[in-house]
């Protein structure tokens, strides 16, 4: 592992969740940035994009002895991205379209110290089962997966009964792709 101290560039618990999972000892550190990146960035570019715009915010901060770890997901499906959902209807219009098909979850990851930095995107496609409108409904309304990229978290219900198969990393879809992080913090 490294010895430098880790900062979590993240509010997410499921990334400290994974980083925990990996042995990690982390401070969370995190600044509102604005999430927008450049009209023409393409779709599979956008995570690696802003999780360095997210984490290069805080790096000038960061002590000799500090190494951080940032990241941003996102689910494409035939070229559309879907981020968070901003309501009820929103993540149910989500899911609906997501169902029946195979989507691309691009997890991008920023890790940098004061001397070097590291820049990456893990893509992962998962296939949906369809699911009814009823279904749908359930999930959002007991989930309530407003926090998550593509209105699903893989590793609740919806994992459970919903994805036929998952080809790439499971924990990138989670929102950190903990191997590679694991490695590349190694080099810091």
């Amino acid at each position: 592992m490294t010895k430098k101290k880790i900062i979590l560039a993240s509010k997410s618990p499921r990334r400290s969740e994974l980083m925990k999972m990996a042995g990690f000892s982390f401070e969370v550190r995190s600044k509102d940035v604005p999430e927008v990146h450049p009209a023409n960035t393409l779709p599979e570019e956008i995570p690696a994009y802003l999780a360095k715009l997210k984490g290069s915010a805080l790096v000038a901060e960061l002590s000799d002895d500090e190494v951080l770890v940032g990241a941003d997901t996102i689910v494409i499906l035939d070229g559309k991205v879907y981020e968070k959902p901003v309501d009820r209807e929103d993540a149910i219009r989500m899911i609906s379209e997501l169902c029946g098909h195979t989507h691309k979850v691009v997890t991008g990851v920023y890790i940098a110290d004061k001397a070097k930095e590291v820049v990456f995107s893990e893509t992962t496609y998962v296939t949906f089962n369809e699911l009814t409108s009823e279904e749908v409904a359930y999930y959002v309304d007991n989930y309530k997966p407003y926090d998550k990229a593509g209105a699903y978290a893989c590793q609740d219900w919806i994992g459970a009964v919903a994805i036929r198969k998952l080809d790439g990393d499971f924990y990138s879809v989670m929102g950190l792709p903990i191997n590679r992080v694991y490695a590349e913090l190694k080099g810091f």
